[in-house]
C-alpha cells in the first residue's frame, strides 16, 4: 500500500483547502496518509520562508483573492480575514499527535481544526475548543487533552518538524510520496500522478 506522508500546520488555510481532496484521494488509490503536524515557525525559519501573516501587502492580497477562487472550486466556506489567524498552534498540533499514538484516525480532527480556524472563528489555540471540537468528530476531547499535556505528545511534534526540515519543506501543506516532494493543496493533481506511476510499477 502506498503511502503520503502530509507536513502541515492546523491553522494553514491550503491545509484547509486541499484537505478533503487528499483524504478523498488517499482512499481512491488505496493508500494511507501518514499525517505529520509540525511546528510551522521553526518549518519556515529553517526552510528559508517568511510567515504569510508577515508577507508583503501585495502577497496577502493576492493570497486573500487565491484562497476564495479554490474555496469555491471546493465549495467550501472561507473567510479571508480569520478572527483567529495566525495563532498559536502547537496545542492543536500535541492533540493530533496525542491521538495519533493512541492509534486514532487523526483526519477528522485535523479537518476540525482548519475549519475552525478558516470557516468558523474557533480560536484553536484554546483548550476549551479542542476538546469540543474533538467531541465534534466522536472523539473523547477531555482525554486526548489530558494526553496531549504528556512528554509523549510534545516530543512527537518535535520529531514530525524534525523530519519535516529534514525532508525539505518549507510550507505547509507538504506531501511526500514514494521520497518525492509536492508542495501546496495545488499539487495534489501531482501526487495523484506519483500514486497512479507507483501502482503500475508495482504491478510489473
Amino acid at each position: 500500500m502506498s503511502e503520503i506522508t502530509c507536513y502541515f500546520s492546523p491553522q494553514s488555510g491550503y491545509a484547509y483547502l486541499g484537505h478533503a481532496r487528499l483524504v478523498a484521494m488517499a482512499h481512491e488509490h488505496g493508500a494511507t496518509i501518514s499525517w505529520r503536524p509540525v511546528d510551522i515557525l521553526k518549518v519556515f525559519a529553517e526552510g528559508g520562508s517568511t510567515a504569510p501573516a508577515k508577507q508583503s501587502p501585495q502577497r496577502n492580497a493576492y493570497r486573500k483573492l487565491d484562497i476564495v477562487r479554490w474555496a469555491k472550486r471546493a465549495a467550501i466556506p472561507i473567510k479571508t480575514e480569520p478572527a483567529f489567524w495566525p495563532t498559536d498552534t502547537l496545542p492543536a498540533c500535541r492533540m493530533i499527535a496525542a491521538a495519533q499514538l493512541e492509534g486514532i484516525d487523526p483526519a477528522a480532527l485535523i479537518g476540525a481544526c482548519l475549519c475552525a480556524v478558516w470557516a468558523r472563528d474557533i480560536q484553536i489555540s484554546d483548550r476549551a475548543n479542542l476538546i469540543r471540537l474533538a467531541g465534534e468528530v466522536g472523539l473523547d476531547g477531555a482525554r486526548l487533552a489530558e494526553l496531549s499535556d504528556a512528554v509523549a505528545a510534545a516530543e512527537q511534534v518535535a520529531r514530525n518538524t524534525a523530519e519535516a526540515s529534514a525532508a525539505g519543506v518549507f510550507g505547509s501543506p507538504s506531501y511526500v510520496v514514494g521520497g518525492e516532494l509536492f508542495f501546496g493543496q495545488d499539487r495534489l493533481d501531482f501526487v495523484s500522478e506519483k500514486l497512479t506511476r507507483m501502482a503500475q510499477e508495482a504491478a510489473r
